[in-house]
């Protein structure tokens, strides 16, 4: 008997696994396609990796973060996505800096939702609700 309590609990944690890691997949998701939105608003260039050589060279980028790189005395910035695009987002300093102040932008928006979003909270009247239950 103490076995099949074993194997339930295995399955039990592994269906949990699977969806806290089909939970960050979403979300990761979700942070690249802004992300990648912001870039194409600053100028950034999309280039596909559309031969099996650049597709591996791809994969052997860091995803989904910003990299900076110089050649020939050039600055130049890349952003790889191996998962949604299978692209690499290139452009120049002109680009990074129009890309992060798009992105200021957009935290500072965010920013602002939250605050009205909790002071709207905050408004309302929980009391009258009996407070949050005898387990608060």
């Amino acid at each position: 008997m103490k076995r099949t309590g074993t194997r339930i609990g295995r399955v039990m944690a592994a269906v949990a696994l699977a969806g806290v890691a089909f939970g960050c997949a979403a979300i990761r998701k979700d942070e690249a396609q802004r992300t990648e939105d912001l870039l194409v608003a600053s100028g950034f260039k999309a280039r596909p990796a559309d031969t099996p050589e650049k597709l591996a060279q791809l994969k052997a980028l860091p995803p989904l973060r910003m990299e900076m790189r110089s050649q020939d005395g050039q600055v130049g910035y890349s952003y790889a996505d191996p998962y949604n695009c299978k692209c690499l987002y290139v452009g120049g300093p002109s680009q990074y800096v129009e890309y992060r102040k798009l992105a200021l932008r957009q935290q500072l928006a965010m920013d602002q939702m939250e605050a009205a979003e909790a002071e709207e909270d905050a408004a309302l009247n929980w009391g009258m609700w009996g407070g949050f239950g005898p387990w608060y």
